[in-house]
């Protein structure tokens, strides 16, 4: 018990100055500091979007509110097919350029989401669309932070993400359905799709001048 409380009282420490160098490199590094933050609003978005599933799983004729699963489902084929089309559209396009492609189609298929959520296959087809687009704003993002962070940074700068992406994910899903219950699912969903497009043409422009092709 003694030899356990002082590693952790080094530990500690340790951790704290890891968080510290990432903080400081991120305050130097607009690319890879622009590429995190699009992440954590990305991962929130589904985050919240997992809460509302169930809510939309309810309204959808012929679907039970415990079938939310298949709705998590088409997205996650919706995110595998994203992930081919960077594999394919990467050598073509800057990181920037995909993000933002990205945002906009994440935007478009949350507002018609938001219009057709009582449809089955249309909803269906929306939200395997989200999962694309989505792709296709994540993958080039983890592309940039990994190629622009040194390897002697890459702990501390893959730590801090992994924190700050833990901490953002909480919000949505504590409010999510607070959210719902207050303005109604389709404005929520709006809600989401001017996240979504404000985020991607902010932090796509704003770093387009360093944003290249990795």
């Amino acid at each position: 018990t003694g030899e356990q409380k002082d590693l952790s009282e080094k530990e500690q420490p340790h951790i704290l100055e890891d968080l510290g160098d990432g903080l400081n490199y991120l305050k130097n590094n607009l690319q890879v500091r622009n590429a995190i933050i699009q992440q954590i609003i990305l991962f929130s978005i589904f985050a919240a979007l997992a809460v509302l599933a169930v809510r939309l799983a309810e309204i959808i004729p012929g679907m039970e509110a415990e079938e939310f699963g298949f709705l998590l489902a088409a997205a996650g084929i919706g995110m595998a097919m994203g992930a081919g089309i960077v594999g394919q559209l990467g050598h073509w396009l800057s990181h920037f350029q995909l993000s933002l492609i990205g945002s906009i189609g994440m935007a478009t298929s949350l507002v018609g989401l938001s219009i057709f959520n009582q449809q089955l296959w249309v909803s269906m087809g929306l939200i395997g669309l989200l999962g694309m687009f989505g792709a296709i704003v994540g993958v080039p993002m983890q592309t940039t932070v990994q190629a622009e962070t040194p390897e002697e940074m890459r702990g501390k700068v893959f730590g801090l993400q992994n924190n700050a992406v833990n901490i953002a994910l909480s919000l949505p899903l504590a409010l999510a359905g607070v959210a719902e219950t207050f303005l109604g699912l389709s404005t929520v969903l709006l809600g989401l799709a001017g996240v979504a497009i404000l985020a991607g043409v902010f932090f796509s422009f704003f770093s387009m001048p360093s944003m290249k092709n990795g």
